[in-house]
């Protein structure tokens, strides 16, 4: 079986690949970072646009990794619309296609229960993956984060300049275990293309566990301020803001850990974990 060797020579990912890996929100974080893993097949890479005809472009292909949805809408989009809405779509057009695996990028605590919009909306979308009659893997990440020259929108409002100051929500002690880009890349790789890889539902983090302020010394100059905006007041400010919605405020002042052992599942793909704590995370 052919190896893929990625850009940095972190992870060797196995796959058999005989047509191209349909990929949707292939513009965003992850996205570049799966692409990037791609480099050495372009003619295999093809990215799904809102415009696009996604049942042509899912006719011969050997996978789909979808991406997109959202956090964040901004209007007219919504939580339905971006998180249910694609996948519905492109599981439809997996009809007469040769796709024999799904992945679907999923975060951590996805319940089609929740009263939190965001995260009722992936619990759907994990259903209805679940429910298609087709191999698939559903990777419940973490926040992602990325180097310091592309963060990545999960921590790119806690950057600021030496000497300046961030906000943060809740009290900051909130526990996360940030996944780095080019590792949650890895997996979605490993689970879509390596025939050996599992399937199933699996929660994915990285392998260090700290608090929200934690890291938001690590991704910073030293001598940042860190400023705390009380939960109270973040959810008030959810209804006049746009930017800032009631569910983000929700999914912000939570944990974002996973109760498993981060390195156990990614080893089951393959996958080797970079450790946030260890490493170089400003450039200043």
């Amino acid at each position: 079986m052919p190896n893929h060797q990625d850009s940095t020579d972190r992870n060797t990912i196995n796959y058999e690949p005989t047509g191209p890996v349909a990929i949707t929100g292939a513009d965003g974080h992850v996205g570049r970072a799966v692409r990037r893993r791609l480099a050495g097949m372009p003619d295999r890479v093809r990215p799904l646009g809102r415009s696009d005809d996604w049942s042509a472009a899912v006719r011969d292909a050997d996978a789909v990794i979808h991406l997109a949805g959202t956090l964040q809408p901004r209007r007219p989009n919504t939580y339905p619309a971006a998180n249910v809405g694609t996948v519905e779509r492109w599981l439809d057009a997996l009809g007469g296609s040769t796709v024999r695996r799904v992945v679907l990028l999923s975060y951590v605590g996805a319940d089609p229960g929740s009263p939190n919009p965001y995260l009722r909306t992936k619990g759907q979308a994990e259903e209805l993956v679940r429910r298609a009659d087709i191999a698939h893997v559903v990777l419940r990440s973490t926040f992602v984060y990325g180097d310091p020259d592309d963060i990545g929108p999960s921590f790119a409002t806690y950057r600021t300049r030496p000497g300046g100051t961030v906000w943060v929500l809740r009290d900051g002690t909130q526990r996360i275990a940030p996944i780095h880009v080019d590792d949650l890349a890895d997996l979605l790789l490993a689970a879509a293309l390596d025939p050996a890889a599992p399937t199933g539902t699996f929660d994915v983090s990285g392998p260090t566990v700290c608090t929200l302020d934690a890291f938001v010394h690590r991704i910073n100059p030293p001598g940042v301020t860190i400023r705390h905006l009380p939960t109270a007041a973040a959810r008030l400010l959810a209804h006049v803001m746009p930017q800032l919605t009631p569910a983000l405020v929700d999914v912000l002042i939570r944990d974002s850990v996973t109760d498993g052992d981060a390195n156990e599942v990614a080893g089951r793909f393959g996958v080797t974990l970079h450790d946030a704590a260890t490493e170089t995370m400003t450039n200043g």
